[in-house]
């Protein structure tokens, strides 16, 4: 009995030691099969999706575009200029994970707050700093009158009665007197003769034919007054009083090209010779040649008045001529002084255009240059924020959200200094552009006045 009692225990006792080990061998092998299964239950984190980025094309550029143009035309962020929502961007920054590159930080930050530059950038490629201003300038021809080709015909009596006395002077030395007067007055253009009759023989009856037949050119050229005054001065009273003579004779004096031709009779009586001198007018005046005969008497009876009278009559009387150089200078002169004020409008109009082209240009390219400015500002400031929330969230040591904040700041420095840059050089270049141009117009207005006040002196 003792036997069975004592083998009864051993058996209780194996087994109760045999459970202990197989449960200390299961409480060893728990904490394995828990890591394993933790290991196996934990899922992999998603792979970071950069956001996809568009941009606006810009047409005929003009040049290569440079990297930081190509990123100002980037599409506007989510939250840029009125859209920001300052509760909606921190809802937004919150969802970011914890584990980003500063890179991918920095253009999650791009993507949210980008400032659309485009509609600054593509007027400042295609500026024109170009002030061009187009005025017609004024026509400077002069619708000039042709002038006529004139000839004055001097016909002076040399007959005796030239000797007797007018004053304290004779009538001849009177007559001389006048003729150079009128000579000087003649146009430059014009040619003049000077023809005398009656200047042979003298006054006998026995010299009356050799008299009578007398009529010589003494002079027939331009105005030259030594010249003219030489000839002159050879005129002697001699012989009898041939009119009729003369002025038939005078035809061979005026030149073929003539238009005008004014005939000065002096004398001092009648008709001494048997001629017909109202007919000799009245055949001067009937030739196609316009010719005027006048009259310079001297000391003439009422016999000799009413011969003379008849002559000029005949002559188409009284002599005014219009197309004379003293008007077609005072012509000119008016002529000049209406192209003075043309150009000086000119100059005025394109002085005035240069600067108002000039303010249109500079005034656009300020205003680019501040708008672009002011996003930069916002864009920048508003990341710079953006990267203070997210660092206060992401706390660790050395976290890479510490980095982003140099990286936002260079991003939007560089499009500030982009703007200044660029927009100062189109408003340099274009009021450069509008100070020449006004000297231009300054310059060659000045100078156009000037020659139209010389010539209007010459």
């Amino acid at each position: 009995m003792k036997r069975y009692w004592f083998a009864l225990f051993v058996l209780v006792f194996l087994f109760a030691g045999c459970s202990s080990a197989e449960k200390e061998e299961k409480q060893s092998a728990a904490p394995e099969k828990q890591a394993e299964e933790a290991e196996t239950s934990v899922q992999p984190e998603e792979e970071y999706q950069p956001k996809e980025v568009k941009y606006y094309d810009i047409k005929d550029p003009g040049r290569e575009l440079t990297d930081l143009e190509k990123e100002m035309l980037r599409y506007p962020g989510i939250y840029s200029g009125d859209k920001y929502d300052e509760e909606k961007v921190k809802e937004t920054l919150d969802q970011l994970p914890d584990n980003l590159t500063p890179e991918q930080y920095a253009d999650e930050l791009k993507y949210l707050f980008t400032e659309d530059y485009h509609e600054e950038l593509e007027p400042l490629l295609h500026f024109d700093p170009n002030v061009e201003v187009n005025i017609d300038r004024p026509d400077e021809s002069v619708d000039a009158p042709v002038l006529k080709k004139a000839h004055f015909a001097i016909l002076i009596d040399a007959s005796g009665s030239m000797k007797a006395a007018a004053g304290n002077k004779t009538r001849m030395e009177a007559a001389k007197e006048a003729v150079l007067e009128f000579a000087e007055q003649v146009p430059e253009e014009a040619t003049i003769s000077m023809r005398v009759y009656g200047h042979k023989g003298s006054g006998s009856d026995a010299d009356k034919n050799l008299s009578c037949s007398s009529s010589e050119t003494f002079y027939n050229d331009t105005f030259d007054k030594g010249n003219f005054r030489s000839a002159l001065e050879q005129v002697k009273p001699a012989g009898w009083t041939p009119i009729g003579l003369a002025l038939e004779k005078v035809k061979g004096d005026i030149p073929e090209d003539a238009d005008d031709v004014v005939v000065y009779v002096v004398s001092d009586g009648i008709e001494t010779c048997g001629g017909d001198p109202v007919k000799a007018a009245k055949d001067l005046v009937s030739d196609e040649i316009e010719t005027v005969v006048n009259i310079i008497g001297f000391d003439v009876d009422n016999e000799g008045q009413k011969l003379l009278k008849e002559v000029a009559s005949a002559g188409n009387g009284e002599f005014m001529y219009v197309h004379s150089e003293r008007d077609l200078k005072e012509y000119m002169r008016a002529q000049y002084e209406e192209i003075k004020r043309a150009w000086i409008k000119w100059k005025e109009e394109g002085k005035l255009q240069s600067i108002h082209t000039r303010q249109e240009k500079g005034l656009l390219a300020i205003d680019i240059k501040q708008n672009m400015i002011q996003k930069a500002i916002r864009e920048r400031q508003r990341m710079e924020q953006a990267q203070l929330y997210l660092k206060q969230k992401f706390t660790e040591p050395g976290h890479p959200i510490s980095e982003v904040f140099s990286m936002v700041s260079k991003y939007g420095s560089e499009k500030y200094n982009y703007a200044s840059e660029e927009g100062s050089k189109a408003f340099r270049e274009s009021t450069d552009s509008g100070v020449k141009q006004y000297k231009k117009f300054e310059e060659e207005g000045l100078k156009k006045i000037e020659e139209m006040d010389e010539k209007k002196n010459e």
